[in-house]
């Protein structure tokens, strides 16, 4: 079967590579080949040869919710949505809620983008404040949400969580579990199988600490052990999979102690984060502006 007839399919494939992300689940839809089409990797390779592929920034927001029904009562609450910026056209738009949370995320959740799909990883049940181990997937070409395998071993929350953009996998470490004891293990997630593994522990405990991808490595930035309790460490430690070990904690990678929730990964540029109202570039073992 032709992709369009009348058409060469190289030719065919130009045309769709050039439809907007927001019309992917339309395309799948149309037939077998073309979903076929769009669910191939090189699909988005392509896209992003040619120059079609778009930015789109993904970020968990709330909302208050003025007059919802609490312990017999009805006062203002939160509730969290994940929401798209298209950085091309600045338009706003509004994923549907997770399968089971009426409010759309659990609270304190981790996004991370893999490929054409967006990962939720853990957070707190916003009615009962339990520790969920939940993970959910939603699909940009199918526009739907699917339930993937829950994190193993003790539930945590405040983890550093990053993906390495490359391959299709999520890395999990430290956080804290149900009796607020900061954890140094670390978990992978494969998103294609859907399978959970371990990776060796960190050198020591990081509760509210920072994962980011940088440079081949996971880097799990700053955090604080059980005895600390929100005094927050500068150093931080890298996972180097060539060797599959950690590296020898930097102990003074942050130039202040401080939260490292606003560490990004910059490229070759370094990392960057956000301290006192401004942006400071974090040059790794070469130096800090």
């Amino acid at each position: 079967m032709d992709f369009i007839p009348g058409l060469p399919d190289d030719v065919a494939r130009q045309c769709l590579i050039r439809v907007s992300y927001e019309k992917f689940s339309t395309i799948a839809a149309v037939c077998r080949v073309w979903k076929s089409e769009v669910e191939n990797p090189d699909f988005f390779r392509q896209r992003k040869t040619a120059g079609y592929a778009r930015p789109v920034f993904a970020m968990a927001q709330a909302r208050v919710v003025p007059n919802r029904s609490s312990g017999g009562m009805k006062c203002p609450t939160l509730a969290y949505r994940v929401t798209l910026l298209d950085l091309e056209t600045g338009n706003w738009s509004e994923l549907p809620p997770v399968p089971g949370f009426s409010d759309g995320l659990p609270m304190f959740c981790q996004l991370v983008g893999v490929e054409s799909e967006l990962v939720v990883v853990g957070g707190w049940d916003p009615d009962t404040w339990e520790i969920s181990s939940s993970v959910f997937i939603y699909n940009f070409l199918s526009a739907t949400w699917r339930r993937g395998a829950d994190m193993p071993g003790a539930r945590r929350s405040f983890f550093g969580c990053a993906t390495s953009g490359l391959e299709r996998v999520v890395y999990v470490a430290g956080g804290h579990d149900g009796e607020k004891n900061a954890l140094k293990s670390a978990l992978v997630y494969d998103v294609a199988k859907d399978e959970w593994a371990p990776l060796p522990d960190m050198a020591r405990e990081r509760d509210e600490c920072k994962g980011v991808f940088h440079r081949g490595k996971f880097h799990v930035i700053g955090g604080y052990c059980t005895e600390m309790q929100g005094r927050f460490e500068r150093s931080a430690e890298a996972f180097d999979f060539a060797n599959w070990e950690w590296d020898k904690a930097e102990e003074d990678f942050l130039e202040y102690s401080t939260c490292p929730r606003t560490c990004v990964d910059g490229g070759d540029m370094g990392m960057y984060m956000c301290h006192a109202g401004e942006v400071v570039a974090l040059q790794d073992s070469d130096g800090r502006q």
